[in-house]
């Protein structure tokens, strides 16, 4: 059996790492794609006749669509481990402001709380944002 490629290992890694949005679709998640290009290998996708076959193939797979870059993987792993909120982190006012301090605590928690709530909840919370209900 075949060891899997530096890529696949790396796309690997990605999706077993990578946290799960409840509010986004499972059709276009991060996971659905990272499965859909760990799924394509490319030596079970292409089926060499002759050396001259092989060696075209082997040059085409990086202009393939289907296949990852590997600037790809190195910005997906570096969202993965946050290096540019360590790189640049935001100051107290930008995450606070003056105006609402809560608002951007306010918006975490609504997202949070948006996929389990009913249908009635829903109906609420809409009706309280037309009213203005506090």
């Amino acid at each position: 059996m075949a060891r899997p490629s530096p890529t696949q290992t790396r796309l690997a890694n990605l999706l077993k790492h990578w946290p799960v949005d409840p509010i986004r679709p499972p059709s276009v998640s991060v996971q659905t794609y990272l499965q859909s290009r760990l799924s394509q290998s490319p030596s079970s996708s292409s089926t060499p006749q002759s050396k001259a076959a092989t060696t075209v193939k082997s040059t085409s797979t990086s202009t393939n669509p289907n296949t990852i870059s590997p600037a790809s993987l190195n910005a997906l792993s570096s969202l993965l481990e946050d290096r540019y909120a360590r790189r640049y982190p935001l100051s107290p006012k930008l995450r606070k402001p003056a105006s609402n301090p809560d608002h951007y605590d306010d918006l975490i928690r609504e997202f949070e709380e948006a996929p389990s709530r009913d249908w009635m909840g829903r109906i609420w919370k809409r009706l309280s944002g037309v009213l203005r209900l506090q």
